[in-house]
């Protein structure tokens, strides 16, 4: 739930500060404003879940269905969209472009970044906890 509630904040934060400043009003700024966010939350989607930080329902389902079906991200992902689109579809939601191009590409983008995301958290993490002078310091610490 605190996850949630932070995201919820952060997306409202973004919201009221970006409202006015942008405002995308020709289609082809429409679509680079959507591709640049789908990228942002392909990348820290996969951040958030390689550091594995209280995942919220919609990530841990996607690691369980990955893990049940043996696949990757981009399918688990993808199928947990598509019954989100069918439930959309069944309630009349609102359904447009962008949810369509999120069906299609959130799992695809989700699976580039997390080998990627994976690679770098690892190499900080293992840097930050070695320290280069290790062997002296343990030598003279007291």
């Amino acid at each position: 739930m605190l996850t949630a509630l932070i995201t919820g904040i952060g997306i409202d934060m973004w919201l009221f500060l970006l409202h006015n400043l942008i405002t995308p009003e020709l289609w082809y700024s429409k679509v680079v404003c959507f591709g640049i966010g789908l990228v942002v939350i392909g990348l820290g989607t996969a951040t958030y879940l390689d550091t594995n930080f209280a995942p919220i329902p919609i990530d841990r389902l996607t690691l369980i269905i990955q893990e049940l079906t043996r696949t990757n991200l981009f399918f688990s992902r993808t199928l947990i969209y598509l019954v989100f689109l069918i439930m959309a579809m069944i309630f009349n939601g609102p359904i447009g472009v962008g949810t369509l191009l999120t069906v299609c590409l959130g799992g695809l983008t989700l699976n580039y970044f997390m080998p990627i995301t994976k690679k770098v958290l690892d190499r900080i993490l293992t840097h930050s906890s070695t320290s280069p002078n290790y062997d002296k310091d343990k030598d003279h610490s007291i």
